[in-house]
């Protein structure tokens, strides 16, 4: 690259940085120099729509958490080993063909690679935080090409659509029988029945597959898989099996609250998914007309004001969302404290209506049943909140990514 081309890059690289200060930043830079700015400072870069075709800018943005680099020209992922600390990265629609150069992201939690030309999923064994990952409209053919997902234990959403493999009407079963985990899949929630249909449909498979998993696993001296643990181990079926006997009233009563409550939980977060799709429909409806609106204006002052009422519609827009959010979470609460109050009844009913010598014969001492009881009880209720908790921060996280990334395309406007 000559000198000329080689300034011509580093005046554009500094034009769109100081693009994307605050004012209050703006301000305390020119105070100083244009000369000052110091890539490492730089938390968010969005260079989106640039014709960038490499990366190899990348290399002293060190602090970097979120990148977007959508919609260029970009056909090789390189140059950034040095951004350890980035979270979220964004490169789609490109001309990416190989998933490459990610080793260091350790952290990165989403990555979004759609609309590019990637046909193999391979070289991203160290994103080992990932739970969100966009790879549809790719030439991914075989289906089994995701069962590599499977790595990623959080990973809890998932864009395939638009890849070969979705010809098939069944990849969305697939998907729901071989990543429990996996809660939504282009944007669709993975329900109960949808989860047993799955399993039903591809037992066979499932059986043969978590056999090779396993003996795998233990060639290499590691546990059992994650996917027979989370059955064999899980605080339910605990409750369900140790504190009362597999064929008792109590056993049968617990396990129908058991899966009433699951039941309910779903049906909660699928209402409240669907109030919030239609939110969002309904706001970018007339999202990109504005957008357009505001090119064709100008009138410097007019444009303000319209970005102005844009930025104000932007703010109603995520009030609603996370209004919406804590209500699902209140709603989502209430469930697992009925639940709490329901297991306490059927072990008070069933401590009661047992006979001395029947508790005795189950955990031999009265007090050491309430004990397990109660420690199986609050583990129980601490697992179903620590996830719920967990799904809420990803939620909010969301929304306020979302609003980012809305608040950005207008401010390139001004």
């Amino acid at each position: 690259m000559d000198s000329d081309s080689l300034s011509t890059d580093e005046e554009f690289l500094r034009k769109t940085l100081v693009k994307q200060l605050t004012e209050n930043e703006k301000q305390a830079l020119h105070k100083h120099s244009l000369e000052s700015l110091h890539h490492s400072e730089f938390m968010t870069l969005v260079l989106e729509f640039k014709d960038i075709m490499k990366m190899d800018f990348l290399h002293d943005f060190t602090s970097l958490v979120r990148l977007d680099l959508n919609n260029n020209l970009i056909e090789k992922i390189w140059g950034l080993d040095h951004l350890t600390n980035l979270t979220w990265l964004n490169l789609s629609c490109n001309r990416i063909k190989d998933i490459e150069g990610l080793e260091s992201l350790q952290k990165l939690e989403l990555l979004n690679l759609s609309n590019n030309q990637i046909s193999l999923l391979n070289n991203m064994d160290t994103l080992e935080n990932l739970s969100h990952f966009f790879i549809s409209k790719n030439l991914i053919r075989r289906t089994d090409t995701l069962l590599y997902l499977r790595r990623f234990k959080s990973l809890f959403k998932l864009s395939i659509a638009g890849n070969p493999l979705t010809e098939k009407d069944d990849h969305s079963l697939y998907v729901a029988a071989f990543f429990p985990n996996v809660t939504l899949l282009d944007n669709i929630l993975i329900g109960q029945k949808m989860r047993d249909e799955a399993i039903i449909k591809y037992q066979n498979e499932l059986k043969k597959f978590r056999l090779e998993e396993l003996q795998e696993q233990q060639a290499d001296g590691f546990k059992q898989s994650q996917f027979i643990s989370q059955q064999a181990e899980s605080p339910t079926v605990e409750l369900c099996s140790r504190i009362f006997p597999v064929d008792s009233a109590e056993h049968k009563q617990m396990e129908a609250e058991l899966n009433s409550f699951f039941s309910g939980q779903i049906e909660t977060e699928t209402y409240y998914q669907q109030m919030a799709s239609q939110i969002l429909a309904e706001f970018d409806e007339t999202h990109i007309q504005r957008r357009i609106e505001i090119k064709k204006l100008e009138d410097p002052e007019l444009k303000k004001i319209k970005i102005n009422k844009c930025s104000d519609e932007i703010s109603q827009l995520r009030e609603s969302l996370l209004n919406l959010e804590f209500e699902l979470v209140g709603n989502l609460d209430y469930n697992i404290q009925h639940l709490e109050s329901c297991i306490s009844e059927i072990v008070f009913t069933g401590k009661d209506s047992a006979s001395h010598d029947d508790l005795l014969e189950t955990i031999n001492e009265t007090e050491n049943q309430v004990t397990r009881v109660n420690d199986s009880k609050a583990a129980l209720i601490k697992e179903l909140r620590d996830k719920e908790e967990k799904r809420n921060r990803v939620r909010i996280s969301d929304i306020h990514q979302y609003v980012d990334y809305l608040r950005k395309q207008f401010k390139d406007l001004d």
